[in-house]
C-alpha cells in the first residue's frame, strides 16, 4: 500500500514538474514574441509581463514537491553526518510544519480571492483566484511530499528518488 501511494504521488509530482517546465517555456515564448513584435512592428502585448509573473510563481510552487523528492533543494549536511536518520526526521518535521502553515495560508488566500472576486486591477483584469490557486496547490503538494518523506524516514525507506526509481515511476 505504501509503495502504491508514493508511486502515485511521485507520478503526480512529476506531472506538475512538467507543467512547471511548460510554464517557464511559455514565459520565454511570450517574452520573445513581445520583443520581436515591439522591435519589428512597434506593437506591445500588454498581457505578457503580468501573465509571466503568474506563470513564474505557479511554476516555482508546482515543481517544489518533485524537486524535494529528487533531492534538488539546497541542504546543509554538516549535522546530518552525526546521526543521519534522526537529523532527517528532525529537519523534515520542521520543514513539514513550515510548509503546512504556508499551505494553509495560501489556500485561505486563494479562497478569499475566490469569495471576493478580486481581480488584478490591470488592463487584463485577471481574477486572482486562478494564479493563487496554482500556488496554493503547489504548496499543498510540497507538504504532502514532506509528509511522505517523514514517514519514509521513520520506517527506514529511501527519502529521495534515485535514477533507477525515477525510471520505475514513469
Amino acid at each position: 500500500m505504501w509503495h502504491h501511494i508514493t508511486v502515485f504521488v511521485d507520478r503526480f509530482s512529476l506531472l506538475l514538474a512538467y507543467l512547471a517546465g511548460a510554464s517557464i517555456l511559455c514565459i520565454a515564448l511570450m517574452q520573445l514574441l513581445e520583443i520581436m513584435l515591439r522591435n519589428v512592428f512597434n506593437i506591445s502585448l500588454p498581457f505578457v509581463w503580468e501573465y509571466a509573473s503568474y506563470l513564474h510563481m505557479g511554476a516555482v510552487f508546482l515543481a517544489a514537491g518533485y524537486t524535494l523528492r529528487v533531492g534538488g533543494h539546497i541542504r546543509v549536511t554538516l549535522l546530518q553526518k552525526i546521526h543521519p536518520r534522526a537529523f532527517e526526521c528532525m529537519a523534515t518535521t520542521v520543514a513539514l510544519c513550515i510548509s503546512a502553515f504556508l499551505s494553509v495560508a495560501l489556500v485561505k488566500f486563494a479562497y478569499n480571492y475566490g469569495l471576493s472576486g478580486r481581480t488584478s486591477g490591470t488592463v487584463n483584469d485577471v481574477p486572482l483566484v486562478y494564479p493563487a490557486a496554482f500556488v496554493a496547490f503547489g504548496a499543498l503538494m510540497l507538504t504532502l511530499q514532506l509528509f511522505l518523506r517523514l514517514v519514509a524516514s521513520i520506517i527506514g525507506q529511501p527519502v529521495e528518488l534515485t535514477d533507477s526509481t525515477i525510471n520505475a515511476t514513469q
